[in-house]
């Protein structure tokens, strides 16, 4: 073979794309064709569930008048990570109902909140049998859950958590501060309605933290070991969709338009994430969560730009790629410029946004940092490394972003 042919060959990526969602039914006012979507699925008996907010307010009615003649009962007690207890009196509820559809309205926690009733159900509420296991430097490991799985239908209604495509999901024992976690194919809902309509009334630090998610897991997918031109081509569109919608959606919150955008990169953010895999931000926010309670987006946000830093120069010229898709067409055509690193960038686009800064601004311990870096070596994300990296340079990264 010729020599270059040969070095072709070489340079060519071996590609496995093989995870993608259910039925995406997207537009505005898609919320009310859940009768038909239910019908399909053979259901008749519907369990919503959702939190407090979307319980009190017009979201949970416009579920309703969606569903029409489906019979459907609410389990509105959803809280943040997705307690063990909350799930546990959530499987109670259905079972109680003979409910043979689930129907989570919210963000990622209502949404991991339907995945892991169904879960419970499947599994007479043997969790910890399911969870994923991985040691350091090993391969992920975990058993599949028993099949079939209640079907589940997923409606969200902030800028960011994807699960809703996903085969992944999370719940938190609170009394040993930790987040249980799952992959298995059945758990991608079987279907999701992406009704930009439904996300209106997410605030502005809610859209903005849920949002920062999709662009972690945008920028995570670039630079992981296992990326590949499909999942970066995801990605780095995601990544301009978020560039302008993210922010609009947290200014003008009835921007139609912008929401809709940034539940198109959400989708986007969670197909690139799943195949190519994300890494040492989303292992920090798994142990962080457990730990804290965190919303994952806010530790998302809060390190990025350092993990980008350490991360990013992996990739090579292939950064100028991701800095196209976040910065200005004025900035990309201004060659006598100094141009900003791509940490600056990000960083600067997180200054923009109404959340929180540092690990310190959220009660993250000092004290505790160690044992964070310690927990993180732990967690399945790590072995999607693009380079090795050490528990010392964890625990820095932990000290910088404190």
């Amino acid at each position: 073979m010729h020599r270059l042919a040969r070095e072709r060959v070489k340079a060519v990526i071996p590609v496995e794309f093989g995870d993608w969602p259910g039925r995406i039914v997207f537009g505005a006012g898609m919320v009310g064709r859940l009768e038909t979507i239910v019908s399909n699925l053979g259901a008749s008996r519907a369990l919503v569930i959702c939190g407090s907010t979307v319980a009190r307010g017009p979201m949970l009615a416009r579920v309703k008048s969606g569903l029409g003649r489906v019979t459907s009962d609410v389990f509105s007690e959803v809280t943040g990570h997705t307690p063990i207890e909350m799930v546990e009196r959530g499987a109670a509820l259905a079972r109680a109902n003979n409910a043979d559809v689930l129907i989570s309205v919210g963000g990622g926690s209502a949404i991991d909140a339907g995945k892991a009733i169904a879960i419970h159900l499947a599994t007479n509420g043997d969790l910890r049998r399911y969870t994923i296991g991985y040691q350091p430097g090993g391969a992920m490991s975990r058993e599949r859950l028993p099949q079939p799985l209640i079907p589940h239908i997923a409606v969200p209604t902030t800028a960011g958590s994807a699960s809703d495509v996903l085969p992944t999901a999370g719940c938190r024992d609170a009394r040993l501060r930790q987040k249980l976690l799952f992959w298995d194919h059945a758990l991608v809902p079987q279907a999701t309605v992406l009704d930009p309509e439904m996300a209106v009334y997410a605030d502005a630090r809610l859209t903005a933290a849920t949002g920062m998610s999709a662009v972690a897991r945008s920028i995570e997918s670039i630079y992981s070991a296992r990326r590949q031109p499909l999942s970066t081509g995801l990605a780095l569109h995601a990544l301009r969709l978020l560039r302008t919608a993210l922010p609009r959606s947290v200014e003008a919150p009835d921007d139609i338009e912008a929401r809709a955008a940034c539940q198109i990169a959400t989708v986007m953010s969670g197909m690139a994430a799943i195949n190519a895999m994300v890494s040492l931000v989303h292992a920090i926010g798994h142990v962080v969560g457990g730990r804290y309670g965190l919303q994952h987006g806010i530790s998302h946000a809060i390190l990025l730009a350092p993990a980008v830093w350490l991360l990013i120069p992996v990739i090579g010229d292939e950064q100028r790629l991701v800095c196209d898709a976040l910065t200005s067409d004025a900035i990309a055509a201004a060659p006598d410029q100094k141009h900003p690193t791509l940490a600056e960038i990000i960083a600067a686009f997180i200054a923009s946004l109404p959340l929180p800064q540092r690990l310190r601004d959220v009660k993250v311990a000092q004290r505790e940092l160690g044992e964070i870096a310690q927990a993180v070596m732990s967690d399945y994300m790590m072995a999607n490394l693009p380079r090795p990296v050490s528990e010392k340079e964890v625990l820095t990264l932990l000290q910088e972003a404190w």
